[in-house]
């Protein structure tokens, strides 16, 4: 478990780790505080909040979470989409584009050497990272993704195309702008029939919405091959 729920004092906390993430009244945050520090040897980063005696930014796991008028910013650890686009020979003067990648059965087909693999993988594994809280480029890392065991020519191409786009979109910022409760949470799915032209296997993509406020994405590809648009659609 990862999220815990304290009835009496109405808090509720997120744990990742050694790292706390607690919402919940002042006087409530008053109570852990001190009965924590008790226990443990702790560091508190920062209370959030509108009052002017509240922080109004932190980094929480790297990422920079921000107390705003317009609501909270979250914005994923750009580190990482400077150092793939560093790691692909390019900079932020490089041409950048606004397409993170496509598929095709064209391209060379050729296995890249032991040290070119090695870098391939672990460029993707940062780029898989990066995705969980950017998905504008999830479809993009999970093809990369699907070749991490023998990676080609063709899909490192395929990598410094993403790389040139995180040169034009280095940065991004979700914002979760007040709203009223929602009472339901919305959820979106969708297929594309047989995108793969080299396996002809479909991908699932979907989103889930709580209110405006986006909660997740995702793109995976099917593990079997769908004969029709309303069977990929229905494993979607």
């Amino acid at each position: 478990p990862c999220l815990f729920y304290h009835k009496e004092r109405n808090l509720r906390c997120v744990v990742h780790g050694d790292d706390f993430t607690i919402l919940g009244y002042p006087s409530d945050l008053d109570w852990f505080r001190e009965s924590i520090q008790g226990r443990f040897e702790v560091k508190i980063k920062a209370r959030k909040g509108h009052e002017n005696s509240d922080d109004k930014a932190t980094r929480v796991l790297n990422r920079i979470v921000q107390w705003t008028p317009n609501g909270i910013e979250y914005e994923a650890d750009q580190r990482h989409a400077e150092i793939i686009v560093r790691m692909c020979g390019l900079n932020s003067d490089s041409r950048g584009t606004t397409v993170t990648g496509d598929r095709t059965k064209e391209g060379d087909i050729t296995e890249l050497d032991s040290a070119l693999a090695s870098v391939y993988r672990g460029l993707t594994a940062r780029a898989n990272y990066l995705s969980q809280d950017r998905g504008d480029i999830k479809f993009a890392v999970k093809e990369l993704s699907r070749h991490m065991s023998k990676p080609r020519v063709k899909d490192q191409e395929l990598m410094k195309k993403l790389a040139r786009y995180l040169v034009s979109h280095t940065r991004t910022v979700q914002l979760f702008e007040p709203q009223t409760n929602p009472k339901k949470i919305t959820c979106w799915s969708d297929s594309d029939y047989a995108g793969c032209l080299e396996t002809r296997k479909s991908t699932s993509g979907g989103i889930i919405t709580h209110g405006k406020h986006t909660l997740k994405e995702w793109s995976t590809t099917q593990n079997v091959i769908a004969l029709s648009s309303g069977e990929a659609e229905y494993y979607a």
